[in-house]
């Protein structure tokens, strides 16, 4: 009887959130076969082998990208700013404005600065770690790095709307203590100078972003100026592989990546334009990669087969079938998300297993 009821139960809430859904248009098993069996930085190159070698989308066409890559649902409308929460609207290619108060206009963000690899090509246009911005917030965000802060910061706000990120105006950072599935970490780097911190919402979004060009970008990112990348931590410097780490184990990957990584790669169901780089953020198809290349996993092999994809075609379709019969099952809410615990593990509503 308890096995009825809780297949019911796990068949009328999985219907109920269909509609957030987003599929994946490729088979991930299949496309990230070639990792299987790696670890560390062995892993970050075999996936750089399967992502290299991309279609350059120009600098010139981003806004043609970015209509549907940055708007909400993909809608080619409304675009999402990570920076404020100004409404910016599009009916064509998102278009660009280099300066003006904010809310005035957008400009092509690149969260790894053009100076930091001298505006070369193919990093230059590389969609995944560009984002439309409003330009005022852009210009404060300049070429510093990401960090997190407490006190002061500089932000620019007008009765129209303000920017949600800010810029540090001490110059000694810290990462703050953290608790990550029951165990509590506290990163030690530090660094010395300014930082841009964004809001929380979008924290997690960039930290994919800088671990797909750690990855890419296996082969030169090391060499490039700036200070967050480097050969200490796989590509990236201590300071910034700590930072990351934490904002992607606490923000974790929303509908919204899912459907750009979509975007880029070249999906029509929500791609309506001709412009696409035909290749994937490893970290968004399995955000658990990060922990084996960056993380606590680091040293074991990888099966791809065993990871969980947030994708709604790629999650363990028998997540809740395999559940034992004598378990209770129960919801909970948590920060208005609905779970699943059953016994002491809990699952998503798409039943993939969060602890």
């Amino acid at each position: 009887m308890k096995t009825h009821i809780f297949t019911f139960l796990a068949l009328f809430l999985c219907a109920s959130i269909a509609w957030a859904d987003v599929d994946s248009s490729t088979d991930l098993k299949t496309y990230y076969a070639s990792a299987n069996t790696t670890s560390g930085n062995q892993l970050r190159l075999a996936l750089q082998n399967i992502i290299d070698g991309h279609t350059v989308v120009s600098y010139g066409d981003l806004g043609t990208i970015m209509q549907y890559s940055d708007t909400e649902g993909a809608d080619g409308r409304h675009v999402v700013d990570i920076y404020t929460d100004c409404n910016f609207t599009c009916s064509g290619p998102v278009t660009w404005k280099s300066s003006g108060d904010v809310g005035a206009g957008m400009n092509r963000e690149h969260t790894v600065p053009q100076s930091w690899f001298d505006k070369k090509s193919p990093m230059v246009s590389d969609a995944f770690h560009i984002y439309p911005t409003d330009c005022k917030a852009n210009n404060n965000r300049s070429s510093y790095l990401y960090g997190e802060f407490s006190g002061a910061g500089t932000s620019y706000s007008t009765s129209k709307c303000r920017e949600t990120g800010k810029l540090s105006t001490g110059t000694s950072n810290t990462i703050a203590s953290y608790s990550y599935k029951g165990q509590t970490y506290a990163p030690t780097a530090t660094h010395s100078g300014k930082v841009y911190e964004p809001d929380d919402e979008y924290k997690g979004d960039l930290a994919r972003s800088y671990f797909y060009m750690a990855t890419r970008y296996a082969d030169v990112c090391a060499n490039w100026s700036g200070g967050a990348f480097g050969s200490a931590r796989n590509g990236l410097n201590t300071y910034t592989a700590e930072l990351m780490l934490k904002w992607h184990r606490l923000d974790p990957v929303s509908e919204k990546e899912l459907i750009r990584n979509e975007v880029i790669y070249g999906n029509t169901t929500y791609n309506k334009s001709s412009k696409k780089q035909r290749n994937r953020n490893p970290f968004i198809d399995y955000p658990e990669l990060v922990e084996y290349i960056w993380g606590d996993m680091q040293g074991v092999s990888v099966s791809i087969d065993a990871l969980d994809s947030p994708y709604a075609n790629e999650a363990p379709a028998t997540a809740f079938e395999q559940v034992s019969a004598t378990e209770r099952a129960q919801k909970i809410l948590i920060n208005g998300q609905l779970y699943i615990l059953v016994g002491e593990q809990m699952y998503n509503l798409q039943g993939q297993r969060i602890q």
